[in-house]
Order: C-alpha cells, then sequence, then structure tokens
C-alpha cells in the first residue's frame, strides 16, 4: 500500500508583504522537515498574497525571487513544496500559479484556468488564464493542482484523472461567508465522487484588510471521505497521510472512468458549441 505523508501549510498570508510571507513560509517549511513529510502544500498566492490592487503589478519579481530562493531550498531538505505565487511568461503577462518545487527544481507548473471576478475579486484584470490541465511525474506517483475557482467547475478535474492523476492539491484564498465551508466540502466530495482520487486542499487563514479567510483546509480519501480538517481562522501545520492505492481498488468496480463515452464527450462540446449561440 503506498502512502504520502502530507504537511498541511494553512498560513495566514500578506498582500505584498513578500518578506512576512517568506518567513512564515520558511517556519512551516522546518516544521515540515522535523516531521519528514513528503510534500507540504500551501494556499493559493502564497509568496504575493492574495487580493486586488496594482501590487501585482509592482512586486511580481520580488515574488519570483522568493520562488527562486525556495527551489535553492529544496536542495537540502526532504520535502517537496507546493507553492502558490504569481507567474510570468515570455510576454509579460501574469498568472495566479502553483509550482511543485523539489531537489533543486521546478517539477511542473499549474496556471488557474477559471479566473474569478465578482465580489472581492479581480483577478481578470490582472492576470491571464492558464489553458491547460497538466499531471506532474513526482517521487509519490502522478499529480495534480488546481487552484481554487477551478475545483468549482467539473473538466479541470476530469481533464487530471483522464490523464493519469493519483493525487490533487487544491491550492484556496477563500474569504470566509456563511456556509462557505459546507459548499466547499461539498463541492471537493463531488469532484472525488467523480473522479475517485484523493484530494487535499489548503485554504489561506486570517484577516486581512476586513476579510476573514475560513482557513479549514480538508483532506480527503479517494472514496470522499473527510480525514484530516484544520482549524477554522488560524493558521494551522498539520500532518495527513493518504493511501494512493485505494483509488485503483474502488476503480475495480466503479467503472465510470474507464466506461467514459467519446461520443458523450463529443455531444457535450457539441451542446456547449449551440448555448454560445
Amino acid at each position: 500500500m503506498r502512502k504520502i505523508s502530507i504537511g498541511i501549510g494553512q498560513i495566514i498570508t500578506r498582500l505584498g508583504d513578500i518578506q512576512g510571507n517568506r518567513e512564515r513560509i520558511l517556519e512551516v517549511v522546518e516544521k515540515g522537515e522535523e516531521k519528514k513529510v513528503d510534500v507540504i502544500v500551501f494556499p493559493e498566492l502564497s509568496t504575493l498574497g492574495f487580493g486586488s490592487g496594482d501590487i501585482y503589478l509592482d512586486k511580481v519579481n520580488e515574488n519570483l525571487q522568493l520562488v527562486k530562493e525556495l527551489i535553492e531550498i529544496s536542495e537540502k531538505i526532504k520535502p517537496h513544496l507546493v507553492i502558490g505565487f504569481v507567474d510570468r511568461d515570455e510576454r509579460g503577462f501574469f498568472y495566479n500559479a502553483a509550482a511543485i518545487i523539489g531537489k533543486g527544481k521546478i517539477l511542473g507548473i499549474h496556471r488557474k484556468v477559471q479566473l474569478v471576478n465578482y465580489r472581492l475579486f479581480d483577478e481578470k484584470r490582472y492576470f491571464a488564464p492558464g489553458s491547460t490541465v497538466k499531471v506532474f511525474d513526482t517521487p509519490w506517483g502522478k499529480t495534480g493542482i488546481l487552484i481554487c475557482e477551478d475545483v468549482w467547475f467539473p473538466e479541470p478535474a476530469r481533464i487530471l484523472a483522464f490523464r493519469g492523476a493519483e493525487i490533487i492539491f487544491v491550492l484556496s484564498a477563500s474569504p470566509f461567508d456563511r456556509g462557505k465551508p459546507e459548499i466547499w466540502e461539498a463541492f471537493l466530495k463531488a469532484r472525488i465522487y467523480d473522479n475517485i482520487l484523493p484530494m487535499v486542499m489548503v485554504n489561506q487563514a486570517g484577516i486581512q484588510d476586513g476579510v476573514t479567510y475560513w482557513g479549514g483546509s480538508m483532506v480527503f480519501d479517494a472514496a470522499g471521505n473527510l480525514t484530516h480538517k484544520a482549524t477554522l481562522l488560524d493558521p494551522q501545520f498539520l500532518v495527513a497521510e493518504v493511501n494512493l492505492d485505494l483509488s485503483r481498488v474502488l476503480r475495480r468496480r466503479d467503472i465510470r472512468l474507464r466506461e467514459t463515452r467519446i461520443e458523450v464527450l463529443e455531444e457535450l462540446l457539441k451542446a456547449y458549441k449551440e448555448m454560445q449561440k
């Protein structure tokens, strides 16, 4: 039975406070090294902080320098890191992104495909959307990453399942609202039931500019059982062990993934195009 030990880095991040965020990240890295976990997962945009404002335009270089430092640090420690940051392409466009870092290199980068533009969120002003959903090879197996709103749509998680993901990490910076933790739990379970995969969601904690981030990070096994849950509101480092072989056992009887029909997928795309007319 293959298992992975995961450190949940539920931290408070501050918008634009890259030095302060660095200290919080490194404090968790030290704890993960002490516990000998395989990987530590942090919230969405951990390096630069989540929110709205032209600060994204001013501090991207500093944020990328912190990512470079974490790559160097990863050469000397056991845990890999899954960290949210602001990425930049060769054209100068910014992306809400997450990287898997380990042993002195980046194993893969996911760019958020479903940007948010309502209420507190203004992501489309600063970020271009990602257009690919990839699976990354890691020492523990094939791994997928989703960022916050990506989970609210069924397609990204299904793409990862089709591409052989054995676990999905979800990075989030979700503000509190009445019933929000319950809604998140329901969405995560729906994606797990659809794809028969374990999922780990790490959410930002604390209060920033009058906005409360509820924390409450969650770990689910491939059957959809909630196995670990972090505290609400406050930062916490939590260690969770996940069975990576349970998916294979469950899929022996649950045929939905292997019996997905190309004809139905084509009909779905056809219906979507009809809706756009």
